[in-house]
């Protein structure tokens, strides 16, 4: 079957579906029709409820069966020698606990994927953000691949007694140390995380193939990089992926 008509199906087939439970939701919630309640309605389950859960037990069974299928036994944890890519992991980080900073960078650092490269943008320049840059230094700046800068400014606003030429050089700084280290820090002024990822991006430019983005307090698992660039490289109709993302115990 062509591509294109699957994909057509796929979309057809879920759209029905979509229609089918939102027709079902509203008919059930006009209605308000119930299974069980107790003698003075304190607690009920009704149709609504259960169309809820049936939608959330074909999502949960959809979704295991997708994982299973993604972690099937003897795929081999790398890609294929001709679609090797460059890929740019960028973290945004603002005023993060320690502890999960520090996690997220070793985690980063376990990423099995080569020349990785690792952008840690901090939204933030004053002193009380600084401890972001040395916790930077301690799990990723003990080698030369490593480069960080701490900027008055940000892309898009200019930090104080900064000058048109000053603010241009910043630029080019930021641009020059994450293209030149495989580690690298910014610490910009603040301007929320747009900002963050607008740097990241900005200064990464075309250099890499892939970026991929997370925040300072997640914890990567070694294979994130290598299955998600898989996923983009099987299918030329996918532009962007998700990981599967837990919340940590």
């Amino acid at each position: 079957m062509p591509v294109q008509l699957t994909t057509a199906l796929r979309v057809v087939g879920t759209s029905l579906f979509a229609l089918a439970v939102l027709g079902g939701i509203l008919a059930a919630y006009v209605t308000g029709y119930q299974f069980i309640h107790t003698e003075k309605h304190y607690l009920s389950f009704g149709l609504y409820g259960a169309i809820l859960g049936l939608h959330l037990l074909i999502q949960s069974l959809f979704a295991f069966l997708e994982h299973r299928r993604m972690r099937r036994a003897g795929r081999p944890l790398k890609l294929p020698s001709p679609l090797r890519r460059s890929v740019a992991l960028c973290i945004a980080a603002y005023q993060e606990d320690p502890d999960y900073l520090r996690k997220c960078l070793r985690s980063a650092q376990r990423i099995a994927f080569p020349d990785l490269k690792v952008v840690m943008v901090v939204d933030g320049n004053r002193q009380e953000d600084t401890y972001m840059l040395d916790i930077f230094h301690e799990v990723l700046g003990g080698t030369e691949q490593a480069g960080f800068f701490v900027w008055r400014s940000n892309f898009h606003e200019a930090g104080e007694g900064e000058t048109e030429a000053s603010l241009q050089e910043g630029m080019d700084r930021v641009r020059n140390v994450v293209r030149a280290s495989t580690f690298s820090c910014i610490m910009q002024k603040w301007g929320g995380k747009r900002e963050v990822m607008y740097t990241a991006f900005k200064a990464l430019g075309d250099s890499v193939d892939y970026i991929q983005v997370c925040d300072s307090d997640t914890v990567l698992d070694p294979a994130c990089t290598i299955e998600m660039l898989r996923v983009l490289e099987e299918d030329p109709q996918v532009g962007g992926v998700g990981g599967d993302v837990q919340a940590a115990s």
